[in-house]
């Protein structure tokens, strides 16, 4: 009996081990069902807003979103809309995009950026107002959450502020 009790022990935090390793993969499928069954979402804020439409180009195509409004006191930053280009691997050395925000026809912006081929390479952009909708963007970086741009995978996303 005594030579028995040290292997039932072993065996018991072995399994005890091996349960609290497996569990968070056991449990992560109900803990994201749940979560998901609350509606709860990420705020558009922090994703660009729902797609508004697509401007198809030759090799790539520039997904242009609705407009997003900061909301509530921890929520800085002026309102403004985000624009996707994609893959960043088919566009040329230097974008020069003329873009319809409203889905009207009429260009209400210019955006023109290079595109370097080292993906950590640090980005700058220049927005001219076409319309009175959008402010100016003259060599902007990652200066604030409401006017960027920003490589993300095979995209470039530009936010620009709106007036």
């Amino acid at each position: 009996m005594k030579s028995i009790r040290p292997i039932l022990g072993y065996t018991a935090a072995a399994l005890t081990v091996l349960a609290a390793v497996l569990t968070p993969f056991v449990l992560i499928g109900l803990f994201t069902r749940g979560v998901a069954a609350t509606g709860v979402s990420v705020d558009p804020v922090y994703t660009g807003g729902k797609v508004s439409h697509t401007v198809v180009r030759q090799n790539y195509q520039v997904v242009v979103h609705s407009p997003v409004s900061p909301r509530g006191p921890l929520q800085r930053g002026a309102p403004y809309v985000q624009l996707v280009w994609q893959p960043a691997t088919a566009l040329p050395p230097r974008v020069s995009d003329e873009i319809d925000l409203t889905d009207d026809r009429q260009a209400d912006l210019r955006v023109t950026f290079d595109v370097p081929r080292d993906p950590k390479a640090e980005l700058r952009v220049d927005v001219e107002p076409l319309t009175a909708l959008v402010q100016p963007l003259r060599r902007v970086g990652k200066e604030s959450l409401s006017s960027l741009i920003a490589r993300v995978g095979d995209t470039i996303v530009v936010r620009v502020p709106l007036r």
